[in-house]
């Protein structure tokens, strides 16, 4: 997780480098060097600057990001807007390596923040996010090949970030434990499977 949050942290501070390159100026390191007026003009303002001052997948990255309030000096308020208004707009291979970054980045989220994007990108129903999301997890573990303790306190977390909504995370505890018993034996270790599959 240490190193997960650090990749984050770098693609973030890549996304503001990259932005900086443009001059500018003015502005207080920590924010960024967006314009001034950057906070008022909206996520479709925002969203147009950084599609000319910077790549399709910087573009996907700093609206995410935004979205979850992790880039300084920016903000993006509404994801469906902002999305919406990068999908409109870019063509061709632009729009190809937008998506695809837009989707590999949502797809990386610790199960916190993809529940945000999920919800904040307002396509998914309600009572289905949790599903879906121990539907994917699975995936995930094994990507990026997580053991159990790591799995446990990623659990614990969204848990914590689900609050009062225990819908949402037994929703997703039945998805998870569903995909498990399906997938058992497969290719995960079994003591993730031991773990977890009757949790």
């Amino acid at each position: 997780m240490k190193s997960y949050g650090k990749r984050i942290g770098a693609i973030i501070m890549a996304t503001v480098m990259a932005l900086s390159v443009t001059g500018c100026g003015g502005k207080d390191k920590k924010e960024g060097s967006f314009p001034q007026n950057f906070s008022k003009i909206g996520d479709a303002g925002r969203v147009a600057y950084v599609m000319k001052h910077a790549t399709p997948d910087s573009l996907a990255r700093f609206i995410i990001y935004g979205a979850l309030g992790q880039v300084p000096g920016a903000r993006i308020d509404t994801l469906a807007i902002a999305t919406n208004y990068a999908y409109e707009r870019l063509q061709g291979e632009a729009l190809d390596k937008f998506g695809a970054e837009y989707e590999t980045v949502v797809a990386s989220l610790p199960l916190s923040d993809k529940m945000k994007v999920y919800a904040l990108a307002g396509t998914e129903d309600p009572q289905g996010l949790g599903y879906r999301l121990g539907l994917e997890y699975v995936a995930d573990i094994r990507d990026h090949n997580k053991q159990v303790e790591e799995i446990r306190k990623e659990i614990a977390e969204f848990r914590k970030a689900c609050g009062n909504d225990t819908d949402t995370y037994r929703r997703f505890m039945v998805g998870f434990r569903t995909v498990l018993r399906v997938d058992s034996g497969k290719d995960l270790p079994r003591g993730v499977y031991d773990a977890f599959i009757n949790e």
